[in-house]
């Protein structure tokens, strides 16, 4: 025995199939929409001396996040910024010697209970609160006596060089904002190296 649907059916069936292969094609091939913007970072008055026998860091960060980007973070995404340092010792017939590395990293987030902007320093574990996220983005934006290497593990005669530069990225999304990341924009962004010569 055959069973057949009625031809309204029938019909509606091959129609609800095709629709759903048009907007599968239409989503395939779209991709993420075109930035108007992007993030951007620019290290300034980067300064070193020595302090009681270690080398402290001092500078700022011109940071500019797109409006799309701030909406982002309002919405749960946390946004991290890194500070990577590096020190290298000269040679002169070879590449240079790393002789340290190390990051200061930080963490932005929106508290929507308190609504108040959380910077979270991930080296120290300290945490402070702002009203704004200008307020958030200026802390995080300035370096002010970071310890950078002990004066004692650079002996004189060499000569060494440091470089710093920003790395900027959204992360740790919730899972309900984990798929928006695909079709989102990429706020990722890095600043240039900034470099100094130190001569012990």
């Amino acid at each position: 025995m055959r069973y057949s649907l009625p031809a309204a059916a029938s019909r509606q069936s091959f129609l609800t199939g095709w629709t759903l292969r048009l907007l599968l094609c239409v989503f395939a091939t779209s991709g993420p929409p075109a930035r108007a913007a992007e993030a951007r970072l620019e290290l300034d008055d980067v300064t070193v001396a020595v302090d009681e026998g270690v080398y402290e860091l001092d500078a700022l960060l011109d940071l500019h996040l797109p409006a799309a980007g701030r909406r982002a973070v309002e919405s749960g995404l946390t946004l991290r910024l890194n500070y990577e340092i590096v020190i290298d010792r000269e040679r002169r017939y070879m590449p240079d010697a790393e002789v340290a590395y190390l990051e200061q990293r930080y963490e932005i987030n929106y508290h929507a209970l308190s609504q108040r902007w959380l910077v979270r320093n991930l080296n120290t574990g300290e945490q402070t609160d702002f009203g704004s996220l200008e307020m958030a983005l200026a802390r995080s934006s300035e370096l002010r006596g970071l310890p950078i290497i002990d004066a004692a593990l650079l002996p004189p005669g060499p000569v060494y060089h440091g470089r710093i530069r920003a790395v900027l990225a959204l992360s740790t999304a919730p899972d309900a904002f984990g798929w928006l990341l695909f079709w989102a924009d990429d706020w990722s962004a890095e600043s240039d190296w900034k470099t100094w010569t130190l001569r012990p």
